[in-house]
């Protein structure tokens, strides 16, 4: 069967044939309390990440905006070989223009993606902040992956952490 992609007329991203079964690899988890996770794994080893790149890292998650971002968590499950550096940030959803590829993560160097490495951090523009539509132009964004240099190796899980201004009701 033919797989392919397409953007209709409403901008809305629709995926056919063996396109659609791919699985996604990112969700978005409820947490006690008032709090979210958004979580995924980056296998630096792997296509598309081995090679220098921004990736949409699922197409089914989204950040959106009046939520307040707390914190990034990294946690490195197998050791990145090769590369440079890794950044998570946001693209607008025509899937083509990046907000910016270190607003969530900025870049973190190969040599600090040791196994076990396990860091909350700070360091993306948008977290420690209330997200607002002018930040984010559509209402929400794609997350995104950018690797510097090409990878033979790694595994890294990012988990952000956020709560909504409001309600969730979902």
């Amino acid at each position: 069967m033919v797989g392919g992609s397409w953007m209709n007329s409403d901008g809305l991203y629709l995926q056919y044939g063996t396109q659609k079964a791919v699985p996604t690899t990112m969700g978005d988890y409820l947490s006690y309390g008032e709090w979210r996770d958004i979580e995924f794994t980056l296998n630096l080893g792997s296509a598309p990440y081995s090679t220098a790149g921004t990736y949409i890292v699922g197409n089914t998650t989204f950040l959106g905006t009046n939520i307040f971002l707390e914190s990034v968590n990294v946690s490195v499950e197998t050791a990145a070989a090769g590369g440079t550096s890794v950044s998570v940030g946001t693209q607008r959803l025509d899937r083509v223009t990046n907000i910016s590829t270190t607003n969530i993560l900025a870049a973190t160097a190969t040599a600090t993606l040791v196994a076990g490495y396990n860091n909350t951090t700070f360091t993306g523009g948008l977290v420690g902040t209330t997200i607002t539509p002018t930040q984010l132009p559509d209402g929400s964004a794609y997350i995104t992956a950018t690797t510097i240099g090409t990878f033979t190796a790694g595994s890294v899980k990012v988990r952000l952490r956020y709560r909504g201004i409001g309600t969730i009701t979902q």
